[in-house]
């Protein structure tokens, strides 16, 4: 199954080191959360899930800052180049480096002797003196609930080239991590399990999303129809992920400029706003789904209505089913949200798709 890939990290230069002067936006959070830390010993961490806090000597990471932004700061294309991380360094003599390790994802790195080191491997049971340098390991709720703190054990003496040759899995951890988290986000409400069925029973295809999709059911003519599965919560204008299902008699191979030519015919009928097709960023994957053919064509939609200028990437999933061929159409918006715990979403209800004739 393709999946939404990450491209090889690139070097980005221009990006200004985000030590503890550029918090501010974080500080001013913290401000405003200091009188509810004082409640309990161990409180909710904070910020956002795709924000990773670094904990590290200045002297060593300015060594490694471009290295380290490069792996774990890598650009996605969604409807433009955006970072699915956003990487920020401190120090961990930082007058306030107290309340920045209440946030929610933080990455350490030290010897055997660091003490944050010692803190983070007594939480998740590790003995240092018996790990290799390199290793990487994770723990949760070390200073906060809700938190996870990435360790990454370097080699005294070489401690720059070991942080560097860990990047990889660290990233690896931090991702993994990130999308455990969205599924659980996606699935807060359950699994709709009874659409499922239904859809197959009545369509030849089964997909599972959330219960808070609505759904509807569009009949063509001549026994076709199609099936648009939606959620617009909380407000269309801010968000909206929507998954549309068609399908025709089997085709004799699948391409790419069948399903943009697809896609163009249904968009200006069975969407809100027609959508032109940018395809100048668009990906093409063929692949085998469940034993069948299937192909998958990445591209972005843009509102040709004249109105309002939106736009937003698109996945879609050509599937040869044994009795017929299924057009699959998932598209995001979100104007001013970062789209990648989006997409991965509409991925995995594109990777629920099943034929069951």
């Amino acid at each position: 199954m393709p999946r939404f890939r990450l491209p090889p990290p690139a070097g980005r230069s221009s990006f200004t080191r985000m030590k503890i002067r550029p918090f501010r936006a974080p500080m001013a959070l913290l401000a405003a959360v200091l009188p509810v830390l004082s409640a309990c010993s161990k409180q909710t961490a904070f910020g956002e899930a795709n924000s990773l806090i670094i904990l590290a000597p200045d002297s060593l990471s300015q060594q490694v800052e471009e290295e380290t932004r490069q792996v774990l700061e890598p650009t996605i294309f969604t409807s433009r180049n955006e970072k699915q991380y956003e990487v920020s360094f401190v120090d961990p003599g930082h007058e306030n480096v107290g309340q920045l390790k209440l946030f929610r994802n933080l990455i350490v790195f030290g010897t055997a002797d660091d003490p944050l080191m010692l803190e983070v491997a007594a939480e998740a049971g590790q003995d240092l003196a018996a790990l290799e340098p390199g290793r990487v390991f994770q723990a949760s709720n070390v200073w906060a609930l809700a938190q996870t703190v990435t360790a990454v054990l370097l080699r005294s003496g070489r401690e720059a080239e070991s942080w560097v040759a860990a990047l990889p899995s660290v990233l690896n951890a931090v991702d993994t991590n990130y999308r455990e988290l969205v599924l659980r986000r996606m699935f807060a409400t359950a699994a709709d399990t009874a659409l499922r069925t239904d859809l197959g029973r009545r369509f030849g295809f089964s997909l599972l999303v959330p219960e808070v999709y609505d759904r509807i059911a569009r009949d063509l003519g001549g026994g076709d129809s199609l099936v648009i599965l939606r959620n617009d919560n909380p407000d269309p204008s801010e968000l909206i992920r929507s998954v549309l299902i068609a399908w025709r008699p089997g085709v004799d191979s699948l391409t790419r400029e069948l399903a943009l030519e697809w896609r163009a015919e249904i968009d200006a009928v069975h969407y809100n706003v027609p959508q032109r097709i940018d395809d100048s960023n668009s990906s093409v994957v063929s692949f085998m789904w469940e034993g069948r053919p299937a192909l998958e064509v990445t591209g972005v939609w843009q509102d040709e209505s004249g109105g309002f200028p939106a736009a937003g990437p698109f996945i879609v999933w050509l599937v040869d089913c044994p009795a017929r061929t299924y057009f699959v159409d998932a598209w995001l918006y979100s104007p001013n949200r970062a789209k990648y715990e989006y997409m991965l979403q509409l991925q995995e209800i594109l990777g629920s798709f099943r034929c069951v004739e």
